[in-house]
């Protein structure tokens, strides 16, 4: 914009150029005819806008870099600057008066003299500007709050979206940031959702469901993309897609968790996040559950708790079906999840061997 209002104000310099020309020319009587005028005006006009192309651009490029400066000078030094040639031009107004009566005293030295207070005057408040009360009641010295970094985008893998948890975890307000949706991922859940096999059928409507509940989810901006991630497999695309736009993955697969960790990605494993989450049991607490089967080992016997969490109960094997009273243990951490070790209560132990 700036360099058309440029050029266009070449093209008016040009066409009064062209206008005086024509002028001169008829005063001398080298031209003949008004007419005259109106044509090199209209020529001085054209050649003006034709020849002002490359200087407007110039122009406005010096013009964008003089604005960025101004925009980089401290609004205080601004208003430094504003003070000092005010009162320049105050003792102006004063010298004037004092000068007026001098003989040889006329507008060209107040103008003179104007010019020196005011860069004097200027450069003097802006240099001393902390010493005045300007800074202080720009509130110079209290310090400004950085503003907050903008949430990471997420791209959600096709296992994270079929897995169904990332309602529950945005409704519990965990989840924040753009998620993304690869086209090709959308892509793949529609097939899954073709599929012949039932189950995969089922799971494929599930992730779709999913995401239209997210879209339609009031605390999350869910967006599909259509970004080129190339060709391969769908885990080599999230890959790059996740290094190209520096975002994070949301998954559940673990091989694929490993591999983009492996790339500098941040990856959030709901699997990792539903077992972080889970009740820790101390050593010598009880719970009360109940034995659903054997274990693989002589004489195990296992419970879930409510959480899907497994227990192991040793010595417990004869009492499948029954609700009992066990004393946790110890518990392990493994990359499928948190099992959890105990022994039926001694009261326990005592009824069964009484009912042997």
């Amino acid at each position: 914009m700036r360099a058309v209002v440029l050029r266009t104000a070449i093209a008016v310099v040009g066409g009064a150029i062209g206008g005086a020309a024509a002028t001169f020319l008829l005063d001398r009587g080298w031209l003949v005819g008004p007419n005259n005028v109106l044509y090199l005006t209209v020529l001085g006009l054209l050649v003006g806008y034709l020849v002002g192309g490359r200087p407007a651009d110039a122009g406005a490029r010096a013009l964008d870099r003089s604005l960025e400066r101004l925009a980089r000078v401290p609004p205080e030094a601004v208003l430094a600057a504003g003070t000092g040639a005010t009162v320049a031009l105050l003792i102006t107004v004063l010298l004037n008066n004092v000068l007026a009566p001098v003989p040889g005293f006329t507008w060209y030295w107040s103008l003179l003299i104007a010019a020196v207070l005011i860069a004097a005057a200027s450069w003097f408040f802006v240099v001393n500007r902390h010493l005045f009360a300007v800074s202080r009641a720009l509130g110079r010295g209290v310090p400004e709050e950085a503003p907050a970094p903008a949430p990471t985008a997420k791209v959600l893998d096709t296992s994270a979206i079929i897995d169904g948890r990332l309602i529950d975890v945005a409704d519990a307000n965990f989840l924040e940031g753009p998620l993304l949706v690869p086209q090709f991922v959308l892509a793949e859940l529609q097939r899954i959702a073709d599929a012949d096999d039932p189950l995969k059928r089922r799971r494929g409507r599930r992730g779709l469901e999913v995401l239209d509940r997210l879209v339609a989810h009031g605390g999350v901006e869910t967006e599909v993309v259509h970004d080129d991630a190339g060709d391969g497999p769908v885990d080599d695309r999230l890959v790059r897609l996740c290094t190209a736009r520096g975002a994070d993955l949301v998954t559940t697969d673990y091989n694929l968790h490993r591999v983009a960790g492996l790339q500098g990605i941040r990856v959030l494993n709901l699997h990792q996040l539903a077992n972080a989450v889970k009740a820790a049991f101390l050593p010598g607490e009880r719970l009360s559950l109940t034995i659903v089967r054997e274990g693989r080992e002589a004489g195990q016997g296992l419970a879930y708790l409510e959480d899907g969490t497994m227990v192991v109960v040793e010595d417990a094997a004869e009492l499948v079906g029954r609700s009992v009273d066990v004393t946790v243990t110890s518990s392990l951490q493994t990359q499928m999840g948190r099992m959890i070790f105990g022994r039926p209560a001694a009261s326990e132990r005592a009824g069964a061997g009484s009912d042997g």
